[in-house]
């Protein structure tokens, strides 16, 4: 880590590259009484070098009160007009947390700005402190080697700063290093970094430590401590790790072979927004490995993971080329005749995949049967056939509960409702968790509990499958700190940043 001396030692060069006219570090506050308030004036009616000039003075506290925030806010207008000395000064305020709440990496990407755009000056000043070793600075001088910032682009200049950062345990640096040498194929040089990395508790370098010695590259083989490693770096929220975790219990590598295991870490790892953990887990919905055959969940999974980049292609490889005629493709032509409301042709397929003793053809021919929308609709025998099928299927029992609160087919029930919905989550099923985690935020069949409900949210959202609603009532709960939850704005940003709603007819579309 980098200590708050060597923070403002960086922080003092950059103020002083842009501080006042010497002047003013001459003259007392009276001699220089007129020229302070023509830059004040000058600053006020938006000149950019003299907005920078005042946000000096007010962060070092000369010919005003000190006064961080107010520096921050002038350096702020500068920088808006693209001065590059303020843009510079910004990234000092974070660096060393003066005005604003301390962040390494936007004072980095503050500092790579004003050098991109032209201040030399800060670069050279930077490269001497690195050359003397400052960690910070070897950091950003590496950076600059890398992506051409300010030089010509040359990442093997970045290495020499790199191994001085790392020697001085740097854990980012270490990381850089071992990615590096992974990456120029040179995986002992790696290890030895990644070792380091990992033994900071760095998950990233323990993922990468660990399938070294998982696979007994650069170093001697050592599967046991490869899954140690693994299973801390999943623990640490690596979402590779849990994977390769998953892999591991899958073929039995390294631990005993656990498919049910191997699907739980799959989805801890489509929960941290893994598209390669979402495509493992949609195979074995489809196929019935670790669990039983679900293709809702299939078609979930693979909606998910079919539209990032190189999948889709691969989907539709899939359902054209290897599995044309079976019963999922079935399904999923179901499915686009039942968005399209083609009832009959829906039905159609889905009594394919009802013969192939697939539950979700049943399920789904439920749904049409209780569609009003169908001119042959039969509500009680689509509550007869979701009963049938409410053992072996969370769907089903999540859509009993939406019959039962409205009255459709059976006679309203909202105990009943409540109760299937709960097994239905109880069961892992995401769309049920949303439901349910909605009905105790709004206090609906249940007394309103904001707790439960932000417990039920979080097992949709460790999952990955947080419906629209659910994620913005999720976030509230952070945003507003509801149902005992502290008070998180950042927490509720990222929630919000999922993106679940439209995938499934975009996964359609590929028929």
């Amino acid at each position: 880590m980098i200590n708050n001396r060597l923070y403002r030692s960086i922080g003092l060069i950059v103020l002083l590259a842009i501080s006042a006219s010497p002047v003013f570090a001459q003259q007392t506050l009276e001699e220089a009484t007129d020229s302070i308030r023509n830059v004040l004036e000058l600053a006020k009616k938006g000149d950019a070098g003299a907005q920078n000039q005042v946000g000096g003075w007010y962060y070092r506290g000369r010919h005003v009160k000190q006064n961080y925030e107010e520096a921050l806010q002038w350096w702020a207008r500068s920088a808006k007009q693209g001065n590059v000395q303020a843009i510079g000064n910004m990234g000092l305020c974070y660096q060393t947390g003066n005005g604003i709440e301390r962040d390494s990496l936007m004072a980095v990407q503050l500092y790579m700005r004003s050098i991109g755009d032209g201040n030399i000056a800060l670069f050279d000043r930077n490269l001497d402190l690195a050359q003397k070793g400052n960690v910070f600075s070897c950091m950003l001088i590496a950076d600059c080697y890398q992506k051409g910032i300010g030089v010509k682009k040359d990442p093997a200049k970045s290495l020499p700063f790199l191994t001085k950062a790392s020697d001085a345990n740097c854990v980012a640096a270490q990381l850089q290093l071992g990615i590096i040498y992974l990456n120029a194929r040179q995986p002992a040089e790696a290890v030895k970094w990644l070792k380091k990395g990992a033994r900071n508790g760095d998950g990233v370098c323990l993922f990468h430590y660990g399938r070294l010695l998982l696979e007994g590259q650069g170093i001697t083989q050592d599967k046991t401590e490869g899954i140690n490693c693994l299973l801390r770096a999943a623990d640490a929220g690596v979402p590779q790790s849990m994977v390769l975790l998953g892999d591991c219990y899958m073929d039995g590598n390294g631990v005993r072979k656990n498919p049910e295991q191997g699907l739980k870490w799959y989805t801890k790892g489509a929960g941290k927004g893994s598209a390669t953990a979402e495509w493992k887990l949609a195979d074995c919905y489809r196929l019935g490995i670790g669990t039983s055959v679900n293709y809702d969940l299939a078609m979930t999974r693979y909606a998910q993971a079919a539209l990032t980049p190189g999948r889709k292609k691969a989907f539709k490889e899939m359902i054209t080329d290897s599995i044309p005629d079976s019963p999922f493709v079935a399904y999923l032509k179901g499915m686009k005749d039942y968005s399209a409301k083609n009832f009959d042709s829906a039905l159609k397929q889905f009594r394919i995949v009802e013969k192939a003793k697939i539950t979700d053809g049943k399920v789904m021919q439920a749904v049409i049967l209780a569609n009003s929308s169908y001119t042959k609709s039969n509500p009680k025998k689509s509550v007869k056939l979701l009963k049938e099928c409410s053992e072996k299927s969370p769907q089903a029992m999540y859509l009993l509960s939406g019959l039962y609160e409205t009255g459709k087919g059976v006679d309203k029930n909202m105990q009943e409702a409540v109760g299937y919905m709960k097994r239905a989550a109880e069961d892992g099923y995401g769309v049920a968790q949303c439901a349910l985690g909605d009905m105790y935020f709004e206090g609906r069949g249940v007394e309103q509990d904001y707790a439960l409900a932000a417990e039920w949210y979080a097992k949709a959202y460790n999952q990955g499958l947080l419906t629209e609603n659910a994620e913005k009532r999720y976030a509230s709960c952070y945003a507003e700190g509801l149902g005992g939850l502290e008070k998180d704005p950042k927490q509720a940003d990222t929630i919000l940043s999922g993106d679940f709603k439209t995938h499934i007819s975009e996964l359609l579309s590929l028929l």
